[in-house]
Parts: C-alpha cells; structure tokens; sequence
C-alpha cells in the first residue's frame, strides 16, 4: 500500500513536467469538527477535532490534483456500568490523494484514496491498524476560505462526516 501511495505522489508532482497547465497551485491548511458514524465507535467516542493540511497542484483551467494529510482525535464517553470509554481515546491519521473538480460559482467537488492510519488507546489497551481509505468532499470557496463537508471511509472499519474550515494560500 506505501508503494501505490508513493506512485500516485510521484504521478502527481511530476505530472506538470509533462503538460502545459494553466491551473492554480495552492496549499491549505485548515480544521474540521469530525463526527464517527456506525453505532459501534460513535457510542464509544464524542466528537473529535482535527487539522489538515492539503497540496493543491493546478491541472488545467478548472482541476487540481490533491494531497491531504490530516490527523483527527476523538475522546471517549463516560458511561455507566460496564461500558466506560473515558480513559480511551481514538487518533486517525489519514493520507490520501486525489482529485478536486472546481464548479462554476466557487463551488468544488473532490475524490480521494489513500491510507488511514487508526489508534486506539486506553490504558491496558492499544490497538492500531493501516486501512484502505477514500473519501468525497464537497464546498465553496470565497475570498481564500475552504467551507467544505467531507465523508471518509475505511471500508468496513470505520466510517466518519467532518466539516472543514481552510484557508487555501496561492502559490502564483
């Protein structure tokens, strides 16, 4: 998998050797507010929080090629009884690369494949695990601000919605 992640990154930054662009290059950095989906890890964690930062290199006059990386938290719940997540916590480190279709009206739409890198941790607990991993991004830019929303996946594993706030910095 760190090979083909590798390849896309190498395809990617090297792939305005090979034809003439007139796109914009740009790199934002941002945060999110990430909500888990499925029962299992949404009763078990609250809401977490996240920053990323993501390269965006211009392919013609409306694309992007995109490289993300982003790392979110999440703490556990208090429960009662038996099922007490207060002292876990969950960290996803994804990277990922992908593709940002800008729409009239600064609206953009983006797909992404990649990795995910998953830890749980509790005291007498730790678990960690790399995933396959995709994720579907929608939003508006204005004025160099990114409001976007984003569903992520890893497959089977674990699943998650965020909304992102980003500033996109030209590089022109």
């Amino acid at each position: 998998m760190k090979r083909i992640v590798l390849s896309i990154t190498a395809i990617i930054m090297f792939s305005g050797c090979c034809f003439a662009q007139a796109g914009n290059n740009q790199v934002a950095v941002g945060g999110s507010a990430d909500f888990l989906l499925g029962p299992g890890y949404r009763a078990a964690y609250n809401v977490g929080f996240g920053g990323n930062v993501k390269g965006l290199y211009g392919v013609g006059d409306e694309g992007q090629a995109t490289f993300t990386v982003a790392y979110s938290s999440f703490s556990g719940k208090s429960g009662t009884g038996f099922f007490d997540y207060s002292k876990q916590t969950l960290s996803l480190l994804p990277i990922l690369v992908g593709y940002r279709y800008n729409l009239p009206n600064h609206f953009y739409a983006e797909g992404q494949v990649g990795v995910g890198l998953l830890d749980q941790h509790a005291p007498t607990y730790s678990n960690n695990q790399t995933n396959p991993a995709a994720a579907l991004s929608a939003g508006v830019i204005m004025d160099g601000f990114d409001l976007g929303v984003r569903f992520y996946t890893e497959g089977n594993v674990m699943n998650q919605f965020a909304i992102r706030l980003a500033y996109n910095f030209s590089l022109k």
